[in-house]
């Protein structure tokens, strides 16, 4: 079924806010229920979205940029009537970056919250563990995830809004090549999945580069202390260090390791090296002197960090939202929350209010292109379920940030 009649809902109660106020959290089953109820057409049922999310353990910031970017993209939508004129509903589950409390909660969020769409998982291997129950649902999803195991095939009704494994390895090893000169670089990533694909991916494009790979070193997501790790792989003395990393925290103590055992190497890293400022917090600015990383190009300049029209009205709106996270949050990983709740609120209208998955699936396949969001140039198809291409990305300097978190790109020199 599709629209309104796809699940059989229950009754849930409904209490309006004046303007933007954020109705109290409720907690059930251990997660939060929010619901931003405001204007939209009298007797219409709700869409219920689901959020999935990691708000607390080692992900905790990258779990509230999603909240942050989801609340705020739905507070815009119903204070502009919802989608067709349906109010969103917003139901978040936290999975603690933890994939057997993510299917918990996605099964919840399925099963008793019965939601239409979901946007979230962040970390891959969550992503992975859940996927299957919603497509046993029939679920659309904006997912932020990287691995390359999350093809059409095994994803059908997903999408990602996250550049994936490959792209990214064939970025970081010319990086590696043109800007460090290198002839052979040592590789270090996290232990998640997206990581464990992005090795394979990055010994592919360092040996298609001409270069070599003298070694490879893994870290627990979430570590301090990659001491053991950067030891090792300075034994085997390359030119640069390729870091595979997923959020700041984790860049800041690897940065952090390099300064304390005195290894001065140029890192090319990933879209996490370039969320910069939990790492600066933890290793100083200094330490990213010779390290650059991956951003969305709407996201940099040449300048000092000038933004067009659309962005600068999303930036203000994320502070008058939510000022106090707006000061230490990165806003283009913010945005691609905010823009996946658009991109399915495009889908839905388009589709006259259906939900069905393999209706919005097909609907985005074909028309992503066209939408014109924060992060414009989506390229998903048939074949590829991942809405960023390379031609959407830059390496950056991380710690060259200007207004607003726009960063400074490498080929600018």
């Amino acid at each position: 079924m599709t629209g309104p009649e796809k699940h059989c809902r229950g009754s849930s109660a409904r209490l309006d806010l004046p303007g933007p106020r954020r109705r109290s959290a409720l907690f059930a089953g251990g997660a939060l229920l929010a619901a931003w109820l405001l204007p939209a057409q009298a007797g219409a049922e709700p869409i219920t979205i689901g959020l999935l999310a990691p708000l607390s353990g080692p992900g905790a910031q990258i779990g509230e940029s999603a909240q942050v970017g989801v609340e705020y993209a739905t507070k815009v939508i119903n204070e502009a009537g919802g989608i067709g004129g349906r109010e969103i509903r917003l139901v978040i589950g936290d999975y603690q970056a933890n994939p057997t409390v993510g299917v918990s909660e996605a099964r919840r969020l399925i099963d008793r919250e019965q939601v239409d769409l979901v946007i979230g998982p962040t970390y891959s291997q969550v992503t992975l563990a859940v996927m299957p129950l919603l497509i046993d649902a029939d679920i659309a999803s904006i997912n932020v995830s990287g691995t390359d195991l999350l093809t059409p095939e095994e994803a059908p009704y997903s999408f990602s809004m996250l550049v994936n494994s490959k792209v990214q390895a064939e970025l970081m090893a010319r990086d590696a090549k043109e800007r460090l000169k290198a002839s052979s670089v040592a590789i270090l990533s996290d232990s998640g999945a997206q990581a464990k694909t992005a090795v394979v991916e990055i010994r592919t494009a360092v040996e298609s580069s001409g270069m070599t790979v003298t070694g490879t070193q893994e870290y627990q997501y979430g570590a301090s202390d990659m001491t053991p790790q950067l030891l090792d792989l300075r034994r085997g003395n390359p030119d640069a260090l390729i870091l595979f990393a997923s959020t700041g925290d984790d860049t800041g103590h690897v940065l952090k390791g390099l300064r304390e055992i005195g290894w001065k190497i140029g890192v090319s890293g990933s879209y996490g090296v370039a969320l910069a400022g939990p790492g600066i917090a933890i290793a100083g600015k200094e330490a990213y002197e010779n390290v650059a990383g991956i951003n969305y190009r709407s996201w940099t300049s040449c300048g000092n960090g000038s933004t067009d029209p659309k962005m600068a009205a999303f930036i203000e709106g994320v502070r008058e939202f939510r000022p106090a996270a707006a000061a230490r949050l990165p806003f283009n990983y913010v945005s691609l929350w905010y823009d996946g709740v658009f991109l399915l609120r495009q889908a839905v209208e388009a589709n006259e209010g259906s939900t069905d998955g393999a209706t919005l699936a097909k609907w985005i396949e074909q028309n992503s292109g066209s939408f014109d969001g924060i992060n414009p140039g989506l390229s998903a198809s048939a074949d590829t379920h991942f809405l960023i291409g390379a031609a959407n990305l830059a390496m950056v300097h991380p710690a060259e940030t200007g207004e607003g978190g726009v960063q400074k790109r490498v080929d600018c020199e």
